[in-house]
This record gives structure tokens, C-alpha cells and sequence, in this order.
């Protein structure tokens, strides 16, 4: 099939067009943390990352993600391995700075199993970097998330 010409230069022009605009494309704007954990947190399945204004810990944002290991249970995954990095992405008007908390969870119950917790910044359209150890919660943590 022949295409007019008029329609060929609007193609091109168009083609040209995002071409360009993905090399516009704006860089996100998030968090890169590495995460360490003791050797005495037990194996974590869940990860869960609350981000707070320190003067405002009423504003939060929350994520849960599960670990992208196999595993041999089938209705579970595998344990994350630590030292990981985590991509925490926020919106622009989280810019400043923020207390990021990450928590291990009990597959089956939710608990607190382990945490960590650290200060960062949030710059518009940048990447920033944070490290956190994660350690067991105060009073024992473990399975029952501490409520001995």
C-alpha cells in the first residue's frame, strides 16, 4: 500500500517526536535502601516499608511486597537474602526529609518479625540512597510478634 506524502511527513514527524520525548523521560524519584539484617532475624518472606513525615508521622505511606525467591512450599515464596536493595518510589510531595522503616512480617500471622528503621531524603526526580539493619523487635519479636 502507498502512503501520500503528506501522510509519510506527518509519520516521520511523529516518529520523531517520540523518539525525542523518550529521551525526555523524567528520572523517578525514590529511595534506593540497603537493607542488611543480623544474623539472629529470623527468615523473612514479607517485607513491609512505611515512609513518615518526621513532622507529621500522621502522613504515611505504606507497601507490603512478598520475596521474589521460589521456594519448595507451594503456597509460599522463599526468604529474601540480605544485603538487598529496595526501590522505595515516592511522589513529589514527599520531597524533604523522611524516617523510612522497613519491617520483616510472619507469613501466616502479619508480626513484626524483624525491623529497621532510618533517616533519608527525598529529592524530585532523583535517586537517594539509605542503609538499614533490620534486628528483632523489642521483647523478642519471633512469631508472635514480641507479645510475650
Amino acid at each position: 500500500m502507498m502512503v501520500p506524502a503528506r501522510h509519510a511527513a506527518f509519520v516521520a514527524a511523529l516518529s520523531a517526536a517520540v523518539i525525542l520525548g523518550a529521551g525526555c523521560a523524567k528520572e523517578s524519584t525514590s529511595v534506593i535502601a540497603t537493607v542488611s539484617a543480623e544474623t539472629t532475624v529470623p527468615p523473612i518472606l514479607i517485607l513491609r516499608t512505611v515512609v513518615m513525615r518526621p513532622a507529621d508521622l500522621s502522613r504515611t505511606a505504606m507497601a507490603e511486597r512478598s520475596s521474589p525467591y521460589a521456594s519448595d512450599a507451594a503456597d509460599r515464596p522463599g526468604p529474601f537474602v540480605f544485603p538487598l536493595e529496595l526501590a522505595v518510589t515516592a511522589d513529589e510531595s514527599w520531597v524533604g526529609s523522611v524516617v523510612l522503616t522497613v519491617e520483616g512480617l510472619d507469613w501466616d500471622t502479619h508480626a513484626v518479625t524483624a525491623l529497621g528503621s532510618t533517616s533519608a531524603s527525598i529529592v524530585a526526580q532523583q535517586k537517594t540512597t539509605a542503609s538499614l539493619t533490620l534486628t528483632l523487635p523489642i521483647g523478642g519479636g519471633g512469631g508472635d510478634g514480641g507479645t510475650d
